[in-house]
């Protein structure tokens, strides 16, 4: 019964397809997930790769959620990698969801750059490796670009697309999801950023996503948001602590309840 209480709601959270675009750490997910023009996202080369030219310092960060809708078995960890450079930012993403009967992992390597003044495109390539219990193993690449610009002091636009070449995994060439999303970034105040994030699967209707993030205090983050597909409400907050940093967020899905997610990060220094 278990088992099947497992496989159904996998069902249900992948409605869609395999590999959707999810929010990978805890700060994006407290936002309502995936914010495509977030900057300082340290999980931009699964969201959108041109994001990761705003961050200035190598950075390490990894996070867990252990009990996704209160099962152990769709247990869901990533880690990232973030290299600045004079000639550019590069950035190496892994993640790993499920769990012996059914196991998804990704790995990107993404590269953005700052073309002009205020704006970066970005290009990565992202490995796809599906584990289904009875019925094997399989794998594919997949190409994502992004694009994000600074249109003024308090406002920012961003664009990505995820597997550009519309790969297909499998003997069966069953395909994978490919997505295009466009989303902006609000800064009313220094301390304050709204976000608005609309995503779309060349099969499936429009997702919408809509964040804030506020920063009472220097060592503080406070962070909410909502989402239409699936339909959640998410909430978390953030602590700095000179080089690290700690954030929670949980999501409260209405059919499938709760999911606490915990995120790590180091700043290693800028290059």
């Amino acid at each position: 019964m278990k088992t099947l209480m497992i496989v159904l709601l996998l069902g249900i959270s992948h409605a869609h397809a395999a590999f959707e675009r999810a929010a990978h750490g805890a700060r994006g997910t407290a936002m309502g997930g995936v914010p495509i023009a977030l900057a300082d996202n340290e999980w931009a080369a699964f969201v959108n790769p041109a994001a990761l030219r705003t961050i200035n310092e190598r950075t390490v960060a990894l996070f867990y959620a252990p009990r996704p809708f209160e099962l152990k078995e769709l247990a869901f960890i990533a880690a990232a990698y973030v290299e600045p450079t004079s000639v550019g930012c590069f950035g190496v993403a892994a993640s790993r969801f499920g769990f012996e009967l059914y196991r998804e992992t990704r790995l990107a390597i993404s590269f953005a750059e700052e073309i002009t003044s205020g704006l970066c495109l970005g290009v990565g390539v992202t490995h796809y490796a599906l584990s289904i219990a009875d019925y094997g193993s399989a794998s594919s690449l997949g190409v994502d670009v992004g694009m994000l610009m600074d249109v003024s002091d308090t406002f920012r636009w961003g664009v990505a697309a995820s597997n550009l070449n519309a790969a297909t995994i499998g003997q069966a060439k069953e395909k994978l999801p490919q997505q295009f999303a466009t989303g902006v970034a609000f800064m009313p105040m220094t301390n304050a950023t709204l976000t608005l994030s609309l995503s779309k699967d060349v099969r499936y209707p429009m997702e919408v996503r809509v964040g804030v993030e506020f920063v009472p205090v220097e060592a503080l983050a406070l962070r909410a948001g909502t989402s239409s597909d699936p339909s959640t409400l998410n909430a978390g907050f953030g602590v700095r602590l000179a080089f690290a940093s700690f954030d929670y967020a949980f999501s409260s899905h209405g059919e499938l309840g709760m999911t606490h997610a915990f995120s790590v990060l180091l700043r290693l220094g800028a290059w």
